[in-house]
């Protein structure tokens, strides 16, 4: 099941799994049914976080002040608003008004195969740099294509760059940046080691990077 799936999945699982305000149904609220709620709170809470990875999230800080009331033996309230909130997060998400979790999470695996990328070029060993700038530079430009909603299946790269430049999402400058990642991406492949050089290598790296900042990690 990809990421995005299972996060949403999980969310759904802890709105389910919220403790029910026992005053409701068969008395009063005990210390069992309040060391419940936190348990829950602090699970609702760590999902929030994770969906809202910038501390200024209003998702985010609403949570925060929900969970940093004293209400004693009232806690249900706290639950009972966590419980909307989670449901208006998953609504914002599924329109798109927030980055995806999977997106996120492939940005920083990215960034860990950029920097071994560098490493690589820094021993001047271009063919196994350009390999790994090339794989991070398609997979990318891809989930930005898919994020804005272009198909990517089996449509080559430079095609790729014009939807997504036709969009804004790139300027002229940039989509030609691109088709010279695209061009590191397609010779590394094909092992066409004299058609690319660590200069270009090194501007395919330093471009992706720019593109995972400002399109998956934001």
């Amino acid at each position: 099941m990809p990421t995005e799936n299972r996060i949403h999945t999980r969310v759904l699982e802890i709105i389910a799994e919220a403790p029910k305000d026992p005053t409701e149904h068969y008395g009063d609220v005990t210390a069992s049914d309040v060391g419940a709620c936190r348990a829950w709170i602090t699970s609702a809470i760590n999902a929030i976080r994770v969906l809202c990875s910038d501390e200024t999230n209003p998702f985010r800080i609403q949570a925060n002040v929900i969970s940093n009331r004293d209400t004693g033996y009232a806690i249900h309230n706290e639950v009972n608003e966590l419980v909307f909130l989670l449901r208006f997060l998953l609504k914002d998400i599924e329109a798109g008004l927030l980055i995806s979790i999977a997106d996120r999470a492939s940005a920083e695996t990215f960034d860990d195969f950029l920097d071994h990328a560098e490493a690589y070029l820094s021993q001047n060993r271009k063919q196994e740099a350009g390999v790994i700038a090339g794989v991070v530079f398609e997979d990318s430009l891809r989930r930005i294509c898919r994020k804005h909603k272009i198909e990517d299946k089996d449509i080559k790269l430079d095609e790729l760059i014009s939807g997504i430049t036709k969009l804004g999402v790139l300027t002229a400058t940039k989509a030609k940046r691109a088709r010279a990642a695209a061009h590191v991406r397609t010779k590394a492949t094909h092992a066409q080691w004299d058609e690319f050089d660590t200069n270009d290598v090194s501007s395919s790296i330093e471009f992706t990077r720019e593109l995972i900042l400002r399109e998956l990690d934001a």
